[in-house]
């Protein structure tokens, strides 16, 4: 096995953290076509899902694991799409501005990465998704942010992933007192404990 592959198969396979059955729900359901994946270090699942993704990350083992012709080579055998696969990489902090197009996504992924929600909405186009974890309290951020409108909620159920647009209006309650504002989220970058949680939410930008 080529060396890098070990590396995503050690951090993600053997962990059983590739989730490509969660992001193959959200393309059934959404149809997603490009995606931007910050903090992703070397996540290369959503390449098999979506046909163009854009990963960055400080670690400095990506550059040379993205720009592996055995990697692209490993996900042109197993995409699950027609199209040609499209993969970028940039390996830098995701809040510096990145030498892409502003708004031209269709989806951010925020996963375990910090305050995606915010640094990288810039790139997401109008009406595009964001998937989010509430790691760091992304999620929370996320669901105070004007700009962002929950629209989906997605659980796995004896390892199928699903889409819950329903019910909506019970995620985000805190089990105690108010909802903290951003600027207390912002300094703790800890999730609120809710009453109702997902592992992952989606939202769609104004």
């Amino acid at each position: 096995m080529d060396k890098n592959l070990k590396i995503y198969t050690k951090y993600f396979v053997d962990n059983k953290t590739e989730r490509p059955g969660l992001f193959r729900a959200i393309k059934e359901k959404y149809n997603p076509k490009s995606a931007i994946y910050p903090g992703s270090f070397v996540h290369i699942t959503p390449s098999l899902i979506f046909p163009k993704t854009v990963y960055i990350d400080n670690d400095r083992r990506i550059q040379s694991f993205f720009e592996d012709p055995e990697i692209k080579n490993w996900v042109d055998k197993n995409k699950e799409y027609k199209e040609d696969s499209s993969i970028q990489a940039f390996q830098q902090d995701y809040s510096k501005k990145l030498p892409i197009n502003i708004g031209k996504f269709d989806i951010l992924v925020s996963q375990y990465a910090g305050f995606v929600s915010q640094d990288c909405k810039m790139y997401l186009k109008p009406g595009g998704l964001l998937l989010v974890n509430n790691s760091h309290a992304d999620a929370g951020l996320a669901f105070l942010d004007p700009d962002y409108t929950l629209i989906a909620v997605a659980a796995q159920t004896k390892g199928r992933w699903s889409i819950k647009e329903t019910d909506l209006d019970k995620y985000f309650i805190p089990k105690k007192g108010s909802h903290p504002p951003e600027s207390m989220l912002l300094k703790t970058m800890r999730g609120v404990g809710y009453r109702t949680t997902a592992s992952n939410y989606l939202f769609r930008k104004a």
